[in-house]
Formats: structure tokens, C-alpha cells, sequence
């Protein structure tokens, strides 16, 4: 009796093995469950992020208004996958929370989604047609904290009932970022007249012996203020004008004492009362041409797009041409 049942069991078996089969290679292309479909930020992005920067003018703001955003597969899908993408700002604080840090939720009227709705990934895929987010009001995000736009994918429709949703990057988040300049991209002299300097008063963070902040207004070419050799040392200059002044560019002469300490780099800030600061940009500048001397200086503007208003300025360095040590030759006001 019981060798019957056991060759009854095996004959069952048997038989059933063209179904496992069947079932089985079923499973691994239509219902596999590792086929995920999820989000991804740029490249590099270890939270999942797209940046999204807006460099914000005194007359105007300029960056990409529009981006696109797909959704992905982890292989190339057997059926048509619909992906439903919503923006989600609730998932604001959480990320915050997670990742230390404050951004804003975006305002809503900021934004739209210009093709909302479903965002097919064909078959034979591994991308979906993009969904495309429009920054609508880009002038009104002006906090330096930045701004926060998670997009989530709310759902999956497809014949492909093992498709899931990515646990792990179901979400994108757009950072649009602001950044304010006065500061022109051009470094070519302004025209303009030159502030006389017989009331300013300035003040360097650090000199190297020898070459005081005084040689920035001494007249002659062939001095200059040259800081601290510390790789670590905070080097900046400050200017008090005096009085109140309105001016439209710096000029810096070179440091011709030694032409490899120039600046290539620095934030520019003004005041009324040296203790409220307002940035004005980050300048960025060139070396000395070689063919430039003391005598024939290769002098560089510092160029605001509107002119400003100050008793105060100050440059913060943060880039040379390749030395610890800065410095500059002579340092003038235009109006």
C-alpha cells in the first residue's frame, strides 16, 4: 500500500513538471518581483537630490526653469509600465530631519508639473517619457536656506503584477537653490573716476613682514600688501572709505613683488556701519599677464552691474594662483 502511494506521488510529479516550468519562466520575466522602478537624483548625489540654481541679479534671475524628470527600471520591462509621479512637500521635514538641514518647502505657487499624470516606461524600456517641472516664480525664492521639492511615485499600472515600487528611491528631491550677485563677469576695466584715498583706513586680516596693508595705497606698483604663508589663515582686506560713497568698481593692481600670489577668487561685501555685511558675489579673476610688469600693470575690475552704496568693503580670498601666500599691488575705488 504504501509503495502505491509513493509511486502514485512520483507519477503526479512527473506530469506536473511541464506546469512548474511554465509558471516558473512566467515568474522570471513578468512577475519577478526584482523588477523595481524608482527615481534617481544627479549623479553623485548621495540623498537623492537634483540641484536646481538660480543666480539672482539686481535686475534679473536666470537658471533652468524647466526639468525633467524621469522615472526608471531596474531592467527592460516585458509590458508597459504606467508610473503616477505627485509632489509630495509633506516629505520636507523628514529629509530635513535625516540629513541635517533646513530647506524650505517650496511655496506652491512657485512651481507646477506642466505634464502631470501617468509616465509610461514601454516595453522592452528601462525609462519612462519625463515628467517636466517648471519653476513658475523662481524671483520670489530668495532665502539662502534653499528650497525643497520631493517628488514621489504614488503608484505602478501595468500587466506586470511583479513590478514594484523602489522602497529606497521612491522619492526625488528638487533643491533650488539661490545665489545673489552685483558682480559682472567681465574683469576689464570700468571707466570712471578714481576716489581719492586720503580718508580710507584699511585693515588686513594678516601681512608678511615687510609688506603691509599700507602698500595698497602707497601709489607705487612695485609694493604690496602680502599676507599670512599659512595654508589655514582666514586672508582678507577691509576697507573703511570714510564717508559714504557710491562707487561702481574696485580696481586691483597685481602683486608684482611676487607674481604667484595673486588673487584669483574672493567675495565681496559691503556695509554702512562695518558690522551688517551684504555680499555682493564671488569674483573671479585671472592671473597677471606674463608680458605685464610694475610698470605696465595688467590691473583688474572688479565690476558691480549696479553701482553701490557703502562706507565699507571688504574682500574675503578664497582662490590664488597656486600659493598659500596673497597679495595685491595697489587697490582703487571707481565712480
Amino acid at each position: 500500500m504504501k509503495k502505491s502511494n509513493l509511486l502514485y506521488l512520483l507519477i503526479r510529479v512527473i506530469c506536473l513538471l511541464p506546469l512548474l516550468s511554465i509558471h516558473s519562466c512566467k515568474k522570471d520575466v513578468l512577475d519577478s518581483r526584482e523588477l523595481l522602478v524608482y527615481m534617481t537624483g544627479e549623479y553623485g548625489s548621495i540623498n537623492n537630490t537634483v540641484t536646481v540654481p538660480f543666480v539672482h541679479t539686481p535686475v534679473a534671475v536666470t537658471g533652468n526653469a524647466i526639468v525633467k524628470i524621469p522615472a526608471y527600471a531596474t531592467r527592460q520591462v516585458p509590458a508597459d509600465i504606467d508610473v503616477t509621479i505627485i509632489s509630495d512637500t509633506s516629505l520636507v521635514s523628514q529629509y530635513n530631519k535625516q540629513n541635517l538641514t533646513n530647506y524650505l518647502t517650496i511655496p506652491a505657487d512657485a512651481y507646477k508639473l506642466v505634464n502631470p499624470g501617468k509616465h509610461t516606461i514601454k516595453a522592452g524600456s528601462m525609462v519612462s517619457d519625463t515628467l517636466q517641472v517648471q519653476i513658475t516664480n523662481a524671483a520670489e525664492l530668495t532665502d539662502p536656506k534653499g528650497y525643497l521639492l520631493p517628488l514621489s511615485i504614488q503608484s505602478l499600472d501595468s500587466r506586470d503584477q511583479g513590478a514594484q515600487i523602489s522602497t529606497t528611491r521612491r522619492t526625488v528631491f528638487l533643491n533650488v537653490t539661490y545665489a545673489f550677485t552685483n558682480i559682472t563677469d567681465s574683469i576689464t576695466l570700468m571707466t570712471g573716476t578714481t576716489v581719492a584715498r586720503t580718508s580710507w583706513v584699511v585693515t588686513v586680516s594678516n601681512s608678511n613682514n615687510g609688506n603691509p596693508a599700507g602698500s595698497m595705497t602707497d601709489g607705487n606698483n612695485s609694493t604690496a600688501w602680502r599676507s599670512s604663508n599659512s595654508s589655514t589663515a582666514v586672508k582678507s582686506v577691509t576697507v573703511d572709505l570714510g564717508s559714504v560713497q557710491t562707487f561702481k568698481a574696485l580696481v586691483l593692481t597685481p602683486n608684482y613683488v611676487n607674481v604667484n600670489e595673486n588673487i584669483t577668487q574672493m567675495t565681496v561685501s559691503i556695509s554702512q556701519d562695518n558690522v551688517t555685511w551684504i555680499g555682493q558675489g564671488i569674483w573671479t579673476g585671472t592671473i597677471p599677464a606674463s608680458s605685464s610688469s610694475a610698470a605696465t600693470p595688467d590691473k583688474k575690475g572688479v565690476n558691480f552691474i549696479i553701482p553701490v552704496q557703502a562706507r565699507y568693503f571688504r574682500l574675503d580670498i578664497t582662490g590664488s594662483n597656486g600659493q598659500n601666500r596673497v597679495g595685491i599691488g595697489e587697490l582703487n575705488v571707481l565712480q
